[in-house]
């Protein structure tokens, strides 16, 4: 719109030009068309010295319409660029994520630990596995402290089957958190979305359990998992915490 004003302006110049040449020599002056081809050279000279610099300033405007319109276009594809690169890299980092979650569930369906619970001892699996200790946890909470809890675990999972499990899970969230990154150019809620997938693929026993070795225990795995200030958030809004025992 500004450039079309610019032409329509330059348009106008040149118009008034014209007209005050006619207006001068033929109207005030009262002169004659001439027949000399001298006397329309000098008009001619006369009217390109006006005028050349008018069309000057228009072609100059066209080059500047013409560049900006590249730059435009430029922006645009490179933005496109931008979008496809950061497609390939959500989807090659989803395929990592579905094939860690479903290792993790293939490692928790094999989870086995020892039911040592008021003075028996046999061998529980999976789900079963995490209620008998969420179980004896909570009796042992209600009179023993912290250090008794600790051996309890200890004894329940000799073979720190707890322990790899809550490893998996730290290397998930570890990675959703380096890979979508600010600096990959990911934001804050495509983080949050796909901590909500790992959480809603996550086999929900499996999660108590993660939040009770988190809450008991001090290893690297968790401490990095209750320092992720944006992973704990996504955890409280959906009712989960590091404090439920």
């Amino acid at each position: 719109m500004k450039t079309n004003r610019y032409i329509f302006i330059a348009i106008t110049l040149i118009a008034i030009v014209c007209l005050s040449y006619v207006l001068n020599f033929y109207v005030k002056l009262s002169y004659v068309i001439s027949d000399e081809p001298e006397a329309w050279g000098q008009l001619g000279d006369f009217v390109g010295g006006l005028i050349n610099p008018i069309l000057s300033f228009m072609s100059l405007l066209f080059i500047i319409k013409s560049l900006s319109l590249q730059n435009e276009a430029n922006v645009g594809l490179r933005e496109e660029v931008k979008n496809t690169r950061k497609t390939e890299k959500l989807r090659s980092f989803e395929t990592q994520l579905f094939h860690m979650i479903a290792s993790q569930r293939e490692l928790f369906n094999s989870l086995k630990v020892n039911d040592i619970s008021y003075q028996t001892f046999s061998k529980k699996m999976g789900v079963e596995a995490v209620i008998v200790i969420e179980t004896e946890v909570e009796r042992l909470r209600e009179s023993f402290d912290v250090d008794i809890v600790n051996a309890y675990l200890e004894a329940a999972d000799p073979t720190d089957q707890i322990y790899g499990l809550t490893r998996i899970f730290y290397n998930i969230v570890k990675l959703t958190s380096e890979k979508l990154s600010d600096a990959n150019e990911f934001s804050a809620e495509d983080r949050k979305s796909h901590y909500l997938t790992l959480i809603n693929f996550t086999d929900f026993s499996l999660l108590r359990l993660i939040m009770l070795s988190a809450q008991f225990t001090g290893l690297p795995p968790t401490e990095y998992l209750k320092s992720n200030q944006e992973f704990s958030s996504t955890l409280k809004e959906v009712g989960l915490n590091y404090s439920l025992y």
